[in-house]
């Protein structure tokens, strides 16, 4: 290897010398022998105001939308949630085995740290609030764009403490931190080399979380739903919770109206800062991707989605200025709410349980939970 390496060496210097003589001799034939090389000026080259550029996707087929459908209305929940299923690679999940970390206490309500194992190579954590009084309600509480402490009471922001609120109000609840966000912002970080990052900008907004799940037939909403169940067994499991009710706000609302699709213990759901149309949250409001289902459009939209929840009691909630404008990346209060509002009452009305729909919008607020508008639904 070592006479190798010389020899490369020397290969190199000799190509080094050699590449020396010629510019000398080059440089010694003067100015006259170099051939001009016309330079292009910037004003040649294409232009945008040059090109068409009004570029939208249009045209969603909706296949298995509950206004298309010719069969019965159970016919279309039992064949619209099993093609949900495959659209994002669900399947239904194995109970996970947890174990506490540490616990303390805020007033009146204790919080647990709780880690659950879902593979060899994946451990997720939640918190579970419980008031000193006890309480036979509980509420899978999901945050957001963001992380699960701010819920918790780590700090104010959009969420507006809504996991602790509720405990505070007498509500047991599960806070569980999502793939992607907060200590779970890249998955790999304990695997040299690789960077699985969501909500972690350590590289840059690559999301690959999202993007590298679209290669297996996987999607980030998918997983979250089959971590979601996982926690709700446990919940069961462990601390006996039967029923309980569900709320989300911004991607975390997608989840609530998403989730209860698959499970049978969800009793009421409260989903604020989405159900608009899936067919503007890129193009329009410039969302982050971890809502998007590939091919969702050509079989369904978020409203058939929250349908099929129907005839539990479901309440949508907007800021009222939570609307599309260049600083406002949430958007969720838009023109598709109207119709898509429409469409949901339409399918519970199939269900004899249209006054189960409900909408709330807070005025002067933006894309932030109501926590009093929160408490009020889940008490009924």
């Amino acid at each position: 290897m070592a006479s190798q390496s010389n020899t490369r060496r020397e290969f190199l210097k000799m190509m080094g010398v050699g590449a020396a003589a010629i510019s000398a001799g080059v440089a010694a034939q003067g100015d006259d022998a170099k051939e001009e090389v016309p330079a292009i000026g910037p004003q040649f080259f294409v232009r945008p105001e040059e090109l068409t550029l009004k570029f939208r996707h249009e045209g969603a087929e909706r296949g298995l939308s509950f206004g298309k459908y010719k069969g019965a209305p159970q016919a279309w929940r039992t064949e619209c949630r099993a093609k949900l299923a495959e659209l994002l690679g669900f399947s239904s999940p194995a109970p996970c085995k947890a174990r506490l970390l540490r616990s303390a206490t805020c007033g009146d309500v204790t919080i647990e740290a709780w880690v659950m194992q879902v593979a060899d190579s994946l451990s997720i954590p939640a918190y579970f609030l419980s008031p000193r009084g006890g309480s036979r309600k509980a509420v899978m509480a999901i945050h957001g764009h963001g992380q699960a402490e701010p819920c918790v009471g780590a700090g104010d922001d959009y969420h507006h403490m809504f996991a602790l609120n509720l405990a505070q109000a007498g509500h047991v609840v599960l806070c569980p931190a999502l793939r992607g966000f907060g200590v779970l912002g890249d998955v790999a970080r304990q695997q040299e080399n690789y960077c699985l990052d969501y909500w972690s900008w350590d590289r840059g907004p690559q999301f690959s979380l999202v993007t590298d799940a679209f290669l297996y037939g996987k999607t980030l909403v998918g997983e979250h739903v089959e971590d979601l169940l996982r926690w709700e067994q446990w919940l069961s499991d462990v601390k006996g919770v039967a029923t309980l009710d569900v709320a989300g706000i911004s991607y975390g609302g997608d989840l609530a109206i998403t989730y209860p699709v698959f499970s049978e213990r969800v009793r009421r759901i409260y989903a604020s800062g989405s159900l608009g149309s899936f067919s503007v949250i890129f193009s329009r409001c410039y969302n982050a991707p971890a809502h998007c289902i590939p091919g969702v459009l050509k079989w369904m939209d978020r409203s058939d989605i929250a349908g099929l929840n129907a005839p539990r009691p479901i309440r949508i909630h907007y800021g009222e200025k939570d609307v599309v404008a260049p600083d406002n990346n949430s958007a969720s209060y838009n023109e598709t709410v109207e119709p898509a509002m429409a469409e949901l009452r339409a399918i519970y009305r199939a269900f004899n349980a249209e006054p189960q729909v409900s909408l709330r919008v807070t005025p002067n607020a933006v894309h932030e939970m109501e926590n009093e508008d929160l408490r009020k639904f889940l008490a009924g």
